[in-house]
């Protein structure tokens, strides 16, 4: 293969375009794809083990959980406004709370339903609780496919290329 190929800029690769491609310079110092192939994750996260809740606490760096939506509300006004729900599992309870993209994942969840749950695990008030969790709704099929994956790749970022806020 010819070399010239990993020095082609980056807003070449399909979807980065000008203005990702000067975020990704200046952010990230990827300039060109060989920056790109060389940007290695900078830890990786297991998502092969599911805990239950009455098992999880604030030390934990990150948890799965597979809970039912038993509740789910849009509380406070303007800066207040925030996305609240309460799952559980078959050991306890937890809150989870959003505060960015609130139409969107209300419009997403539904209660009754079972999830995979991921995230940070915290308490607040003695009750467990976690803030902007990654949701997805359980099915064998999900587990089978993460039972299959032993470590999940955590790259380095910046808030400027996340998908929305």
């Amino acid at each position: 293969m010819n070399n010239a190929v990993f020095q082609t800029p980056i807003e070449y690769l399909k979807g980065v375009g000008l203005s990702r491609a000067e975020v990704l310079k200046k952010d990230l110092q990827i300039a060109n794809f060989e920056d790109l192939l060389r940007h290695f994750p900078y830890k990786y996260i297991d998502r092969t083990k599911f805990y239950k809740l009455k098992d999880i606490n604030p030390d934990m760096p990150y948890v799965q959980v597979i809970i039912r939506l038993t509740h789910k509300e849009i509380i406070g006004e303007k800066h207040t406004r925030r996305l609240i729900a309460h799952a559980q599992d078959d050991t306890g309870v937890i809150e989870l709370v959003w505060f960015k993209g609130i139409k969107w994942i209300e419009k997403t969840l539904a209660v009754g339903r079972a999830y995979i749950l991921f995230g940070k695990p915290g308490f607040f008030n003695g009750k467990a609780q976690m803030a902007h969790p990654e949701m997805e709704p359980d099915s064998t099929e999900i587990r089978q496919r993460k039972g299959n994956l032993t470590l999940q790749p955590a790259y380095s970022s910046t808030e400027k290329l996340q998908p929305f806020a």
